[in-house]
């Protein structure tokens, strides 16, 4: 090794040097650039709801805070009950399988056991032979949305009659119950689950 080769190791260091503090330095500001991303689009995400719009969808809206998206719950819960009452309830002989599946999608285990027990009473078999149709009348719907899961109470009235219109009865329908987040999904659009539900219906008129 000549003298030359030994006076260029000193500035073979000192570039490694530069090399290596540019290297830590791009890295530092990719990942400070990664984090501010992350915390902006974290923030984004955070102050986003979904509030109803007037046929009943769920629309995205933004710029929210977190603590304000209870307030738009309301409208969502109220109509995900009116959704599963409609569904579970106006029904007739040619579309009782079809809505009740839908219905189901909106309710957990008590929504299951509850037409287990009306079938096991031949309440749907009825129906079908009898060429029955219901039709519910919704009278109001109570929501205590400042607890969760939330609180409703179902106020309405179910008529049955058979399709020429001879026969009919109504029921007064009372069903208290309570409703959980859970994740959106194409049959289950406002991410709400009705459980712990408890029917009370009494026939208060009867016609022919």
């Amino acid at each position: 090794m000549d003298l030359k080769s030994l006076k260029d190791i000193p500035a073979s260091f000192a570039l490694a040097k530069k090399s290596l503090l540019f290297g830590l330095i791009i890295s530092t500001l990719v990942s400070l650039g990664s984090l501010t991303w992350a915390f902006f689009t974290t923030q984004s995400i955070r102050d986003t709801a979904y509030v109803i719009t007037k046929d009943g969808q769920a629309a995205l809206m933004q710029g929210v805070n977190v603590s304000e998206i209870d307030s738009y719950r309301k409208p969502e819960i109220l109509n995900h009950v009116r959704m599963f009452h409609t569904a579970f309830w106006e029904i007739d002989e040619f579309n009782y399988k079809r809505n009740i599946d839908k219905a189901l999608y909106l309710a957990g285990t008590s929504g299951k056991q509850l037409y287990k027990t009306l079938d096991a009473n031949g309440h749907f078999a009825k129906i079908s032979t009898e060429n029955l149709k219901q039709k519910l009348i919704i009278d109001s719907i109570k929501v205590n949305d400042k607890v969760k899961p939330y609180q409703s109470i179902f106020y309405g009235k179910l008529r049955v009659l058979r399709t020429d219109q001879k026969t009919e009865s109504i029921n007064e329908l009372r069903a208290k119950f309570v409703l959980h987040n859970v994740s959106r999904t194409d049959k289950n659009p406002h991410g709400l689950l009705i459980e712990n539900y408890h029917l009370d219906l009494k026939p208060i008129e009867s016609k022919k």
